[in-house]
């Protein structure tokens, strides 16, 4: 009895508008092929696997006569009906040789997708522009191209116990620390979602949790991918995704561009230090401001005591009450420039941002101050969008335990701060690191907050150490 059943497959497949059966008949015994039309090339189907069998003299009664009958480029037995829908719905014909009770499946997938496009989430000055797309393979054959090396390894799974979702682990055999490649292994192996659709089912997987901080990194360029595999790193293709997922990623990582290797090493060091000063006055700015302006009027210089009383004037809200209500109109207005199209976005946000600002100040509801204070803020934050999450929400708490406490709540809200920071961990890895040991630090310091060498820093530097 054969492993896999014409009816079997029919039964299941029967409703469906795209599911085609064709039947060959040769010597009066039938070949039977089952395909989905809307993933398979069906030209190529018709060339390479109906015709040849359509052509044959005599029935195929060994494995040698099907190899050389089927012209297609990879073909191979299918045991169970299983690995026969498997075929199917990925996009693989199943030829049935009723005769000889053997079952094969061929590839001829075609599925539609995008061009290979500018990177909108990371673009590029100087460097490549190169992103991925929702195909798995060509995401593959893009990192291919960079890394001529045979220690790059590739594990396939199947993730999703219904949608069957291929997922690709991606290392460097050598640079990446074992116990690194198999903790990420067995997450993956153990992973028993009914179903996975893009990459942050696996990110959820391997992150930690309880924490704003992206713990497990995210880029939509090939070239990015390619240097932290050499760094030791892994990375994770989910087909559908346009983005890969690479761990560990570490806090400072956040504070790179890819950019960086691309222009001069002075000034990219400098644009390193811009960038952390930017997360930390978007962090810090709005609570000592509330501070200050709340409980700690003594600390300010006389001359500015009295520009910011006079421009306070006639506002019916407290200071803690009016920044956060800029915040609220200021959060609006992003979100609305976000899920609207692009161009009317960046307009809207632009637009919205001056009419909000200057209507509240002439309606009384804030101070001049306060808007600068926002918009330094909101100035701030935009350098550095991986951190938009954390910052939104650090600075509201930040800003409610200073005007509770004063100084006193905000220097608690910063010591807190640094703690969650120090106990957060990617893939048992530190997220502060380097920081932390001398040895770890003498092993990035090339390459954290000055960018060095290219000769220098293209090493591996993920240490093995996790404790």
């Amino acid at each position: 009895m054969m492993a896999v059943q014409e009816a079997e497959i029919t039964a299941k497949l029967n409703g469906c508008f795209d599911f085609i059966k064709r039947e060959i008949y040769v010597k009066q015994s039938r070949i039977i092929l089952f395909y989905i039309e809307t993933i398979c090339d069906s030209t190529y189907i018709s060339q390479y696997i109906i015709d040849p069998l359509a052509q044959l003299q005599e029935y195929p009664s060994t494995k040698e006569d099907i190899t050389t009958a089927i012209l297609v480029s990879k073909f191979d037995e299918v045991s169970d009906a299983k690995q026969a829908f498997e075929s199917l719905l990925s996009g693989s014909p199943v030829v049935i040789f009723e005769a000889m009770n053997y079952a094969i499946y061929c590839d001829a997938k075609k599925i539609e997708t995008r061009a290979i496009e500018k990177s909108q989430f990371e673009p590029s000055l100087v460097g490549s522009n190169e992103s991925f797309n929702e195909l798995l393979v060509d995401n593959i054959s893009l990192i291919r191209k960079r890394m001529n090396t045979e220690t790059l390894k590739l594990e396939g799974y199947l993730l999703g116990k219904q949608s069957k979702t291929q997922a690709v682990l991606l290392y460097v055999e050598g640079a990446a620390p074992d116990d690194l490649v198999e903790t990420v292994r067995k997450k993956l192996q153990n992973m028993d979602n009914e179903f996975v659709l893009d990459i942050h089912y696996v990110a959820e997987t391997l992150s930690p949790g309880g924490t704003l901080f992206d713990t497990i990194g995210f880029t939509d360029k090939p070239d990015s991918v390619v240097s932290k595999l050499f760094e030791g790193r892994i990375s994770v293709l989910v087909n559908g995704t346009a983005f890969a997922l690479t761990a560990p990623c570490f806090f400072f990582e956040n504070l790179q561009a890819q950019d960086d290797y691309s222009t001069n090493m002075l000034f990219a060091s400098l644009l390193r230090f811009v960038r952390l000063g930017s997360v930390m006055i978007s962090l810090l700015l709005p609570g000592f401001y509330v501070a200050l302006t709340t409980h700690h009027f003594s600390l300010i210089p006389s001359a500015f005591v009295f520009k910011l009383a006079v421009s306070r004037s006639g506002v019916p809200f407290p200071t803690v009450v009016e920044v956060i209500l800029m915040f609220l109109f200021f959060e609006l207005s992003r979100e609305a420039g976000r899920r609207l199209p692009s161009q009317i976005g960046q307009s809207l946000s632009i637009v919205g941002a001056l009419i909000l600002g200057d209507a509240a100040v002439g309606a009384g509801l804030t101070s001049q101050t306060t808007v600068v204070v926002t918009g330094v803020y909101a100035i701030t934050s935009f350098i550095n969008p991986r951190f938009t999450a954390p910052v939104s929400v650090w600075s509201i708490f930040s800003i409610i335990i200073s005007a509770c406490f004063g100084l006193h709540g905000f220097y608690l809200g910063f010591i807190l701060l640094v703690a969650h920071l120090a106990s957060l961990r990617s893939c048992d890895y530190p997220y502060l690191f380097p920081l932390g040991t001398e040895k770890s630090f003498r092993a990035a310091n090339k390459d954290v907050f000055v960018r060095g060498p290219l000769r220098k820093i293209s090493k591996s530097f993920v240490v093995r150490g996790r404790k």
